[in-house]
């Protein structure tokens, strides 16, 4: 009974080892180009929207909140539009 447990523990040991050296094997590489432009794409890449005001309908804390609003959710630039 002794033997049946050691046998048992070196078999899960053994397959937890394979297991950890398969994943490292698998496991995509984090410095490639192409996963890391994917992930976290330059500026050039970024969608750019056409912002603007209309009636003169907007106050420094309103732009304040528009531009941190376009650059948590990924916008790259805009195009604003002022009529007189």
């Amino acid at each position: 009974m002794q033997g049946l447990r050691k046998a048992i523990s070196r078999i899960c040991a053994a397959i937890l080892v394979l297991m950890g050296v398969l994943g490292t094997m698998f496991a995509q590489n984090s410095t490639d180009p192409l996963i890391a432009g994917f992930t976290t794409p330059p500026n050039s890449a970024k969608p750019r929207v056409w912002w603007h005001w209309m009636n003169g309908n907007i106050t420094k804390e309103g732009i304040k909140l528009d531009l941190e609003w376009m650059n948590r959710v990924g916008i790259g630039g805009f195009l604003r539009i002022r009529r007189a």
